[in-house]
């Protein structure tokens, strides 16, 4: 039987917004160079791989168009909305994805998925000349989240109008750097994400960010539960919950496309 693929939209209830992703569910053993070139012909933000692990579990690997990550958000909501959505698995049944950043466990509850990732603490940060160079607006605080930084701005405003100086984000510590706000309205906070080192100049919605902003607000607003937004051209918006030294992201998904591969 050919191994199957989807192109899905997530962290978004309408299709052309949020994240988009292509989820490739494997019939076969593939080499990780097949994944890579899959990856960069598929040219997403991310290309979720699954294989199956045994009842109820399974294997997930994330590649950008240009390398391997060890953490995807979007990526992984995708894959278990495609479990759900296509009758792989029975929409009561909890799913356990086995990846390089250990075991993560999605349940669905009324038609949102529940990802539970480890929470990301943070410690606050100098604001240096490397920084104050990756952003056009002046940084109001600094705070390093285990893999990388995050950048508070004074207002959604700032955040929605910066333009990052990329080249600047590459001399960075880790993968990419996180800018956010306080949020007007129904959010919490706002945010954007930026990854030129990793072959993604902006991230449309970004799960593994916020599991660094979960952390970071919570200390703010004295607050566990969160509604958050990312930023970006198509935007994206989910709900957090601080459970302990884990965070539950919750979201939406919808489906676009799918098909077969052949060869």
């Amino acid at each position: 039987m050919n191994s199957e693929f989807y192109f899905i939209n997530a962290f978004s209830k309408e299709e052309f917004k949020g994240n988009p992703a292509a989820i490739v569910f494997l019939r076969e053993k593939r080499t990780e160079e097949w994944m890579k070139s899959f990856a960069k012909e598929f040219n997403q933000p991310i290309t979720t791989f699954i294989t199956i692990k045994d009842a109820n579990s399974y294997q997930l690997r994330w590649f950008t168009p240009n390398e391997e990550i060890d953490l995807c958000g979007h990526g992984t909501l995708g894959a278990a909305h495609i479990l759900w959505s296509e009758g792989f698995i029975s929409s009561e049944s909890t799913i356990n994805f086995y990846t390089q950043s250990g075991l993560l466990r999605t349940e669905l509850l009324e038609k949102q998925i529940i990802i539970r990732f480890n929470l990301k603490e943070t410690t606050q940060n100098e604001v240096t000349e490397k920084l104050i160079s990756a952003i056009d607006f002046p940084i109001k605080a600094a705070a390093w989240a285990e893999d990388r930084y995050i950048l508070e701005l004074e207002n959604q405003d700032m955040v929605h109008n910066l333009t990052p100086n990329l080249e600047a984000i590459k001399e960075l510590e880790g993968p990419g750097i996180i800018i956010t706000s306080r949020g007007s309205d129904k959010y919490d906070f706002v945010s954007r994400y930026f990854a030129p080192k990793i072959g993604i100049n902006e991230d449309y919605v970004t799960g593994s960010a916020h599991c660094a902003l979960a952390s970071y607000w919570s200390d703010i607003l004295n607050k566990k539960e969160f509604i958050a937004y990312q930023d970006s051209e198509r935007g994206g918006e989910m709900k957090l919950k601080i459970k302990g030294e884990k965070v539950e992201l919750i979201g939406d998904c919808v489906t676009l496309l799918k098909g077969e591969l052949h060869n």
